[in-house]
């Protein structure tokens, strides 16, 4: 049996349609709150036959960091897939944020442990990377510094693996896969849909710096392959392209039929932003849009190679361009991003 955790999310719902377009059914772990709309509009958009496929996924209720419901989902399983994760820059979720990407990883480690799990994949994140000098390479290989620069989010992804690494040495088969920024059909109000949401709000501003992106259905393929090679313990870069925000942010307004941002952020801009969306978050109770670590980032230049991962299997990517068109088209199409 396969297991499937964070299945209602972008990376889950995606191996989800994948797994079952291969004939595999598999168990899903959600939690009592979570909403499977978007796993229906995955498979509605992209499966071959939708109701078939979600008819070969058994959802059991539970939550990573409720270990029993751990122990009765893992009954039976020989391949774990933990995708569940929070991701988050909020400084209100920093709490949260580290309890489900550490302690919930560790619980699913030692449930493996315990049940005899055969293997184990981890998606991790290119945040759990150290960082390569501005404008440098990251990879595999890149170390990590412990500094003021690492956000929360990136410092719980690295502790989070670091448990997929003890349950290594205490005898669990494991890969890790690192993605870059994933793009796939989901909530437009979380993650790395808000992407989308900046155009639909018609924010004329872009940075300047350049990130890594990855389809979701490549995601799903790359974690597939790894667990049924005979790979284990390594961990890989899965990354597309590099792109400078201003070129991904005009794909996806050209894909909307919306004007694209024309005015480049300073570092001054950039420091007004983060304290005006700080405050407007203080008054309003949400999160804000821009955090300092957002801002930081979003002005620095990341380059990431998955030459390692591309070399072992030989998987030619979705070009990102053909990606956000995709997700475009379907948003025009059905207009079930917006809540």
């Amino acid at each position: 049996m396969i297991f499937v955790t964070g299945g209602t999310g972008l990376a889950g719902s995606h191996l989800l349609l994948e797994l079952t377009a291969q004939g595999k059914n598999v168990r899903a772990l959600r939690r009592k709150s979570s909403n499977t709309d978007f796993v229906r509009h995955v498979f509605n958009a992209y499966a071959k036959d939708p109701e078939r496929q979600l008819g070969m996924i058994e959802w059991v209720e539970g939550d990573v960091l409720d270990i029993y419901s751990l122990e009765d989902a893992m009954e039976g399983v020989t391949q774990v897939y933990h995708n569940a994760a929070v991701v988050s820059f909020s400084p209100r979720q920093k709490e949260l944020v580290h309890r489900v990407n550490v302690e919930g990883t560790a619980n699913m480690v030692n449930t493996a442990l315990n049940k005899g799990v055969k293997k184990l994949c981890h998606l991790s994140s290119i945040a759990a990377l150290g960082r390569a000098k501005q404008d440098g390479i990251t990879d595999e290989s890149t170390t990590w510094i412990t500094s003021r620069y690492n956000s929360h989010y990136a410092i719980s992804k690295y502790n989070g693996e670091r448990e997929v690494w003890r349950g290594t040495a205490e005898g669990l088969d494991a890969v890790v896969v690192l993605p870059s920024i994933i793009l796939g059909l989901a909530d437009i109000n979380n993650g790395s849909m808000q992407l989308f949401k900046t155009i639909l709000r018609g924010i004329p501003f872009y940075t300047p710096g350049t990130n890594g992106y990855i389809d979701a259905r490549d995601i799903a393929r790359a974690q597939i392959f790894l667990m049924e090679s005979k790979v284990k313990n390594e961990k890989f870069v899965v990354s597309a392209e590099n792109l400078g925000y201003r070129e991904v942010l005009k794909m996806i307004a050209d894909g909307l039929e919306k004007p694209y941002p024309g005015i480049k952020v300073n570092k001054t801009m950039a420091l007004m932003a983060r304290y005006f969306f700080k405050i407007k978050s203080l008054l309003t109770g949400k999160d804000p849009l821009i955090t300092k670590e957002t801002a930081r980032t979003a002005m620095r230049t990341y380059n990431y190679n998955s030459e390692k991962f591309t070399s072992l299997s030989g998987m030619k990517y979705i070009v990102i361009s053909d990606t956000i068109n995709s997700i475009c088209s379907i948003y025009k199409k059905n207009n079930f991003f917006i809540k």
